[in-house]
Order: C-alpha cells, then sequence, then structure tokens
C-alpha cells in the first residue's frame, strides 16, 4: 500500500530568509502580453537589482528586433551611460552563460547574401534568451528530474519533485520515500530485502527475530532487525542514519576488512560509492529523516550540496553561477516546503542571490 503526500508547512515554525531576488527577463519573454516600463533610465544609478532588470529588458528588445539598427543604437548608448549598466549587462551575460552555451544575443545587420569574415561587433555576447534555449533548458530540467528509463524499469516505486511516498509492507513495516527516489521491494521466503536505486527513504522496521531486513543502497548493504533508520544515495557517497534501534553497515567496495560499522541513535555513517571508505559522525537523533517534516538539518555541509538536496523539492532547474559561493559551508536548519525562500536563507549571508528565470531556471550568484 503506498500513500502519496504533498509537502506542506502548516506544522513548521517559520525560518528567516534573504529576499529572494527575480530576473523579469525569461518571465516577460514567455508571457501572452508584453509590457514595459514607460522609459528606462540614463542617469547612473547604483543599485545594482534594479540595473540587472533593465538589462533584461534590452533583452528582450534585442531579441524582438535584431537587425535594428536603433535597438542597437539606443541600447549602446544605455550601455555607455556608466560603469555599473556595463556591469549590470556583463552580470546578466554571465548568469545566462552559466546555464547553457553561449550564442549571440544579436547579429550585425546583413549587407552582402555572401558569407564573409568579419570581426565580432563588441555586442556580440553570450546570451540564453532565444525561444530555443528556453526549450532546452526547460527540457534538460524535465530530464534531469524525472528517473531514468533503467530506473523505471527496475523499481516498484518512484517519486517525482516533491513528492513523498509511504509504502506499507508485508511484514507490518513502513517506508517513507522522498523525493526523487525509487525503491525495488525484494521480499520472497526468509528474505526481508529492498534496494534503494536513488534518492533517500526512510525505513521503520518490525521485528523479526528469525529474518533480517536488509537494504541495497549503493556501496553499502544495511542489515537490521527492528530499528528506524535513514539512508541517502547520491553519486558520491550513501549515507546511513540511525533514529531508533541499532544498525550494521557493510561498505561493498572497501578495500580492508574495516567495512563494517555498527550505529546506534544519533550515529551516521557515510560510505564512499568509489573506494568504500567511511566517515562516521553524530546528529540528534530527533533530526534522522527530518525532511519528512519539511526540515533540512545540515552540519559542516557545502552551499552546493545543500542546493542538490533542495532542488528535488522545486521544478525550476537549479544552477549555482559562482563557483566559490557553493563551496562555502553552512550549518542550519532549511524549510523544505518552500525552497526558494530556503536558497535564499542559505546564501544570504555570504552575499548571494537567488534570480528566478521565469518559472523554469533558478539561478545563484553574488552579483
Amino acid at each position: 500500500m503506498t500513500d502519496k503526500t504533498p509537502l506542506n508547512a502548516n506544522s513548521l515554525k517559520e525560518l528567516p530568509s534573504s529576499r529572494v531576488y527575480a530576473d523579469n527577463a525569461f518571465e516577460i519573454a514567455q508571457s501572452p502580453g508584453l509590457t514595459r516600463p514607460a522609459q528606462m533610465t540614463t542617469e547612473p544609478r547604483n543599485n545594482r537589482s534594479l540595473l540587472f532588470e533593465e538589462a533584461s529588458e534590452w533583452l528582450i528588445r534585442i531579441r524582438e528586433n535584431p537587425q535594428s539598427a536603433d535597438t542597437r543604437a539606443t541600447f549602446e548608448a544605455w550601455r555607455r551611460t556608466s560603469s555599473d549598466h556595463e556591469q549590470a549587462w556583463s552580470d546578466l551575460c554571465r548568469l545566462w552563460s552559466a546555464t547553457g552555451k553561449a550564442e549571440p544575443f544579436y547579429r550585425p545587420l546583413a549587407v552582402s547574401s555572401k558569407p564573409k569574415a568579419m570581426r565580432l561587433p563588441v555586442f556580440f555576447v553570450p546570451r540564453l534568451a532565444t525561444a530555443l534555449a528556453i526549450a532546452c533548458v526547460s527540457a534538460l530540467a524535465v530530464f534531469f528530474a524525472a528517473p531514468s528509463l533503467m530506473i523505471r524499469l527496475s523499481a516498484d516505486h518512484v517519486t517525482t519533485t516533491a513528492e513523498i511516498q509511504t509504502i506499507r509492507l508485508e511484514d507490518g513495516s513502513t517506508v517513507q520515500l522522498a523525493p526523487d527516489s525509487a525503491l525495488r521491494i525484494e521480499f520472497h521466503g526468509n528474505v526481508r530485502q529492498v534496494a534503494l536505486f536513488r534518492g533517500e527513504a526512510f525505513f521503520d522496521i518490525s521485528k523479526d527475530p528469525n529474518r533480517k531486513f536488509r537494504v541495497i543502497a549503493g556501496g553499502a548493504e544495511v542489515e537490521v532487525l527492528g530499528t528506524a533508520f535513514d539512508v541517502h544515495v547520491t553519486e558520491a557517497a550513501t549515507t546511513v542514519s540511525v533514529a531508533r534501534g541499532s544498525v550494521s553497515t557493510i561498505a561493498r567496495n572497501a578495500r580492508s576488512d574495516a567495512s563494517k560499522s555498527i550505529l546506534a541513535p544519533g550515529d551516521v555513517v557515510s560510505i564512499d560509492q568509489r573506494s568504500g571508505v567511511t566517515t562516521k559522525t553524530l546528529i540528534a537523533a530527533d533530526d534522522v529523516g527530518a525532511w519528512r517534516q519539511g526540515r533540512l538539518v545540515v552540519s559542516n555541509a557545502t552551499i552546493e550540496s545543500v542546493v542538490n538536496i533542495i532542488s528535488h523539492y522545486d521544478t525550476a532547474w537549479i544552477t549555482i553561477a559562482d563557483p566559490s559561493l557553493g563551496e562555502q559551508r553552512v550549518t542550519g536548519i532549511y524549510d523544505l516546503t518552500a525552497p526558494k525562500l530556503a536558497l535564499g536563507a542559505l546564501v544570504d549571508p555570504f552575499g548571494g542571490k537567488v534570480r528566478n528565470l521565469g518559472n523554469s531556471v533558478t539561478v545563484i550568484s553574488r552579483y
């Protein structure tokens, strides 16, 4: 039996967050009715957010009239107004080139039907503003959010973005499957075994002295009699944390005999998928599987790794444009029921900004 449960924030305490910055370029470009401010400013301004919005507006105008000499001349005049204007335009170009392959915003006016070598003008810059690019990014987001065909064929239970499933097994045990996860059940005879192909799951196992319960997850095996624990599988590692009882873990790819660990409540072990090397830490037992209540609890984790977890609770494709920002480490609690606010709270202490390019792309940067 399976229950599908959407996340909700009714029982959660509101968490502090920074302002979530939105870039209007994709939203305006994809909306049925295109609207603009009556006039753009030509006076120098230090407000980078407002200038970024104006740069986005220029992107839209250039898309609509790529061969217009008037548009080109007016745009160049705006860009030369001040170094702040130039910086806003450069920021926009860097953000978009960070999310896809660069192509020009617009080409110079054609003067001949025959192609000939020419030097690119200064306004020949990267962009991700064409409808084709938007479609490609959206398609990629859908592709990466959905489980692969092989996993779909192999798994008994698959969740999508922001979906949680509660699975009741025939022995009375329950499994709560986190978003973007896949699980196969292998019960037969005296064997109680499941395989977690991807994602995360919280297990509450009924005690059976005659049959151990086993979880195969990446490079790790977990064995229990009756207990509650969480397993999280990524490309890099399998992490097991215990909420109640005791758990035995085995690193399947370990090159030494010290591959087995016995975990008690609050113990966390991370097993490297390639080497089998294990790392052990401690957390509060009550925080094990906190994602079930819409909370993400992290300790000394990189922003990049936290963003990757939050991305499973947001339908947008999320990218970090500044690699150095992704390398920063954080400790805290984040609200998974409000992914955009969680991202803002995550990067705000480091001067980071969250910009939504329509409904399909979210870009995190320091500019």
